[in-house]
């Protein structure tokens, strides 16, 4: 069975960030024979002088595969009160995916999270409204992550446009491809422009010399394709300051 786990409020100052606790969360998941992962995205929530958060307010949520989802929901919790910062308010939810069910309320509370300010209550009442197809508790501290961990999830499930954690990176043995090739070699699903409008194959080459970001867009791993200075088509360069995570 699929379903989608998000965490947050797991961090301080100077741990490792939510999204990187995720990954070991499901590393050490998968060790355990407990089921696999798939890719993070992460989502970005309201900013706002009344919401604590440690740096960028964002929500990280991964699809995740098992048979087993007793076992893994307790692995989890016990890993974030094992894991998580010092001072830190962490939150879990765990949301099986099902096209049975009606999850537009939640999807809805996870947009309202990326413009207003909502509440740890609102967000346990309206889990508890889902019964066992909902897992969302909290491990610590004031507990508030439950509110970015049930958005993040929601959003996830509502196919809600995100960016997808980490970097991809030009590879070595060659740097030119055909659209269909780059698409095979990354696991590209649809390119877009700066428009977000998407592109087809015309014929061109697309030429990859330096790291970019894979997107969630419509539910589909994504690359934004540019024009250089010299008119050729390359993904658009992600460089600069450190990556947001």
């Amino acid at each position: 069975m699929k379903y989608y786990v998000c965490i947050d409020d797991t961090d301080n100052i100077d741990s490792i960030g939510t999204g990187q606790l995720l990954e070991e969360l499901c590393f050490e998941a998968k060790s355990r024979r407990l089921g696999k992962s798939g890719f993070t995205v992460r989502y970005q929530l309201f900013i706002h002088e009344d919401i604590p958060y440690t740096s960028h307010n964002s929500s990280m949520c991964v699809d995740f595969e098992t048979d087993t989802p007793a076992d893994f929901t307790a692995f989890a919790s016990r890993y974030l009160e094992d894991n998580s910062a010092e001072g830190s308010d962490p939150g879990l939810c765990i949301l099986r995916d099902s096209e049975d069910i009606d999850y537009s309320p939640l999807f809805d509370f996870g947009v309202r999270a990326t413009k207003e300010i909502v509440t740890k209550g609102e967000a346990l009442a309206l889990a508890a409204a889902f019964g066992d197809d909902v897992h969302l508790s909290e491990h610590g501290g004031t507990g508030l992550g439950v509110i970015g961990a049930l958005a993040g999830a929601a959003l996830r499930a509502g196919k809600a446009n995100g960016r997808i954690k980490g970097k991809l990176f030009p590879p070595d043995d060659e740097n030119v491809f055909t659209f269909s090739e780059f698409a095979d070699r990354f696991g590209i699903e649809q390119f877009i422009n700066e428009n977000e409008s998407i592109l087809t194959d015309t014929g061109e080459n697309i030429e990859f010399f330096f790291p970019t970001k894979k997107l969630y867009i419509g539910g589909k791993v994504t690359v934004m394709l540019v024009r250089n200075e010299n008119g050729v088509l390359i993904p658009k360069p992600k460089k600069g300051r450190k990556d947001v995570q």
